[in-house]
């Protein structure tokens, strides 16, 4: 069935895989998970990368509202340990 087995249980899980005859196929071996409702989402393929405007000019708004918004809040590992800091949890490696 699959390429890979996935052991730990998440609430959430990705898993990416084939519809056919009625029946979703996943492309990796789910352990830990039978009887557990899913959400299934069909994806194509060619509509995942978002349209690129044809001047890179036309982001310049945006990085200069993010710069003009941004905090120094003297934590250079916010963004990677933000639920340290906003949930208590232990940091990460």
């Amino acid at each position: 069935m699959g390429e890979a087995a996935v052991s730990e249980a998440p609430e959430m899980l990705s898993v990416k895989g084939t519809f056919q005859n009625g029946v979703a196929c996943p492309a990796a071996t789910v352990q830990g998970r039978n009887g557990e409702p899913v959400i299934i989402t069909f994806i194509r393929e060619d509509a995942r990368e978002a349209p690129r405007p044809a001047d890179a000019a036309a982001w310049d708004p945006l990085f200069r509202l993010v710069t003009a918004c941004g905090v120094d809040t003297g934590i250079p590992d916010l963004a990677h340990q933000h639920d340290h800091y906003v949930h208590g949890t232990p940091k990460k490696e």
